[in-house]
């Protein structure tokens, strides 16, 4: 419990334990002190009559005051614990002269949920709803690639490839095309933007990520 706190409840229980006397000395501050034995035993039955409602009024607030800030520290509890189970989404990539890799990695320390996937033309504007999508004229067959991947989860440090091309994986027929296929598939990717939209598994959402693959068409 914080200082100011403890220093509201101090102040309510001193305004309450003065209020019954305040109340007395406004009402017959003018009188002399008596020494009728029955006087003091009236006082007595007043403070008491008046001392009892006000103490059991002051036990209500602190009870519920001490049960609101009970509620904020496990709520504070909460959104720490949520922070400890943050995801954190990372797109990586290969690109040599036999293969070429497109990866994504939660390299958090909680499960990622994925929301939305998508690719971006950064000229048009123009949105692919997965990588395969992208790649129409490419003829060779790739050992990987991924569509739609809403509500894929991810365990913290688990990769998830997005594209795999590889010459040593290629059916002979395909060989001959593979340096042609391999700059398209460079040009073509290079055009685009990838995104992903994710969050935590408590729901909540977390920073769109974007990773722009222009680096492709670096050749």
């Amino acid at each position: 419990m914080s200082n100011f706190w403890r220093f509201i409840i101090f102040l309510v229980g001193l305004v309450l334990l003065i209020l019954p006397f305040f109340v007395f000395y406004v009402k017959f501050g003018n009188n002399q002190l008596s020494d009728d034995i029955e006087d003091w035993a009236n006082l007595g039955e007043y403070l008491n009559g008046t001392f009892m409602p006000l103490i059991a009024l002051a036990g209500v607030l602190i009870t519920l005051l001490l049960g609101t800030i009970a509620d904020q520290r496990n709520q504070s509890n909460i959104i720490l614990d949520q922070q400890k189970q943050r995801p954190l989404m990372h797109v990586g990539y290969f690109d040599g002269e036999d293969k070429i890799k497109l990866f994504m990695q939660n390299k958090g320390i909680g499960p990622l949920i994925i929301n939305n996937y998508y690719l971006e033309d950064r000229d048009s504007g123009e949105i692919k709803d997965g990588i395969f999508n992208c790649l129409s004229g490419i003829a060779t067959m790739f050992d990987n690639y991924t569509g739609n991947l809403n509500n894929v989860v991810l365990s913290p440090q688990e990769k998830y490839e997005l594209l795999k091309y590889s010459i040593h994986d290629l059916e002979e027929s395909y060989l001959l095309k593979f340096e042609e296929d391999r700059t398209t598939l460079r040009r073509t990717l290079g055009r685009y933007k990838l995104i992903i939209e994710y969050s935590d598994v408590y729901n909540n959402r977390m920073p769109q990520y974007e990773r722009d693959l222009i680096w492709f068409d670096r050749h």
